[in-house]
Parts: C-alpha cells; structure tokens; sequence
C-alpha cells in the first residue's frame, strides 16, 4: 500500500507540473483538473467504521458542450479502527482472545460525467464516477496479520463547486458525495458486504 501512496504522488507532481498558464481565470475553458483532500464516513461498515480524513482525489474532464464534461478520475482512502481484546469465535471448537487493529484501503478508478450549471467563475456542478475498486482488508493482531485483497464495481454521485475568484490562478473546489463498491471480506469472524460511504472533498482546481 506504501508503493501505491507514494507512486499517486508522484503523478499528482506530473499533473501539476504539466498545466499550462494563460490570462484567464479558469486555466482551460474547455477542461478542467481538481485535486482534493478527502474526507469520509463509512456507512454500515462492520470492518473499520470510523471517519478518516486519510484520502486523496484526483480527477480531470474536458468539456464537449459548454455544460457537459467527461473524464477520469483516481482517488484513495484509508479507515483505520481499533478493537480492545475480545474473545473471537473463529470455529465451532476454536477461539482466541486478543485486540485487534483494522486497516481498510481502498482505490476506486474510472471514468466521469459531470454537469455544470453555468460557465461562469463560480461553477456548481452535479457529477457521476463509475469504474473499478480495488480494496485491501488487513487485520492486525499480537504479532500476525490477516489479510484480503479485493476487486469490485465502484459508482459515486457527487454535487460540488470549481469556483475561480482570480485571474492567472488555481481555484478552489468543494463536493459531497456519496460512494457504493462491491467489495466484501470475510476475516476470522468479520464479515463485510459492500462498502458505502458519505464524505468531502476539499482542493484545488485548474
């Protein structure tokens, strides 16, 4: 998960780096390039609950009617929890008594629609991603770790803003948003079907 943090910088130094300036608020007209911190809470999730502001979103569209964008995007996300020492029934016969800390790391990518109500510096937009995830589930304990890699379908409504309040300038974007993956696990005696979850995105938009 290290390399796969560190290799998603690395291209958010390459996206950076190769945007053009120009004289006008927004630095393309016809496109557009958001990076964000991301914040989310997972919704019914039985593995790791808590709210995690550990995430990144990178995305980009270009626009072929004044309103209408397709694109791509990638994003991550870790959600940690800690359980205090339990007794887990892993069989009919067999138990264990210990604590418990959970990692969940996920990485959905893909392709994007987005709509925005006017071409303006101030754009409110409503938006769709829709494409793969993949997800790790590790289960650390004493000394020994359990683990599952998974693949699954991921889907992701969203409603947010690019606003560019001045010129020869990066902006700023916000959106809520809502996202559903397939992904389940199935770890000693934790059981998760699909992964939902409510959450912010906050940065910088080109």
């Amino acid at each position: 998960m290290k390399r796969i943090c560190n290799s998603l910088y690395l291209l958010l130094a390459a996206v950076v780096l190769s945007i053009p300036g120009n004289s006008k608020a927004q630095l393309s007209l016809n496109g557009y390039y958001n990076i964000d911190w991301q914040l989310n809470a997972p919704l019914g999730n039985k593995f790791a609950d808590n709210i995690s502001g550990w995430g990144m979103n990178i995305e980009g569209g270009y626009y072929v009617t004044d309103k209408l964008a397709v694109g791509a995007f990638l994003n991550f996300h870790t959600n940690n929890e800690y359980f205090s020492r339990r007794t887990l029934a892993l069989s009919g016969t067999l138990s264990m008594s210990t604590d418990q800390q959970h990692q969940m790391f996920t990485l959905p990518f893909g392709a994007l629609v987005r709509y925005r109500f006017v071409e303006a510096d101030f754009q409110p937009y409503i938006g769709m991603k829709f494409g793969a995830c993949y997800s790790e589930f590790n289960n650390y304990y004493y000394i020994y770790v359990t683990d599952q890699k998974r693949w699954g379908f991921y889907m992701s409504p969203e409603v947010g803003f690019n606003w560019y309040p001045w010129a020869n300038s990066v902006g700023f974007h916000a959106a809520l948003y809502y996202s559903f993956a397939s992904n389940s696990c199935n770890i000693m005696s934790y059981h998760q079907n699909n992964l939902s979850n409510f959450g912010l995105r906050i940065g910088v938009a080109f």
